[in-house]
């Protein structure tokens, strides 16, 4: 039984249609390899400058940068900025922006609640103090707060 023959591809003659596959192929395998879905990481949609007085938040997606003015002595103590979402913490305050939205919001941070943790991953920041656990969402660009047990309280 002989095997029907392919008709020509335009422009390619017979003998480099074989390289044409394989090449075709690798580029596909190396897509795949080199993809960041498949790496576990997201790509992400937002940047994040801090320069003397101002904060510089900038999304992918609106393509539009958003300043956040820094008040006389304040000192950035936190930052971060991964997927969708970018925070930063600050001796007076908590800042998130939300690349989806292009918004920012804050949060005020008395100076008795010292900062215990700080993390920025995907679409949320989160922030552990003494008094209270606060986390922005990008989804709706807003801090959520709720207050700690803590005993003898």
């Amino acid at each position: 039984m002989t095997r029907p023959r392919r008709p020509p591809i335009p422009g390619i003659p017979r003998q480099g249609r074989i390289l044409h596959t394989s090449l075709a192929l690798v580029m596909l395998v190396s897509g795949f390899a080199l993809s960041p879905a498949l790496a576990g990481s997201a790509p992400s949609n937002v940047a994040l400058h801090v320069i003397p007085r101002e904060i510089l938040f900038f999304g992918a997606q609106a393509g539009v940068w958003t300043s956040v003015r820094l008040d006389a002595g304040e000192r950035v103590l936190q930052r971060g900025a991964d997927g969708n979402v970018a925070a930063i913490v600050t001796s007076q305050r908590g800042i998130g922006f939300s690349a989806v939205l292009n918004v920012t919001h804050e949060i005020r941070l008395p100076e008795d609640e010292t900062l215990e943790a700080f993390k920025v991953e995907g679409n949320v920041a989160t922030l552990l103090t003494r008094r209270r656990a606060l986390a922005f969402s990008a989804a709706t660009g807003k801090w959520a707060e709720v207050e700690r047990f803590q005993l003898g309280r």
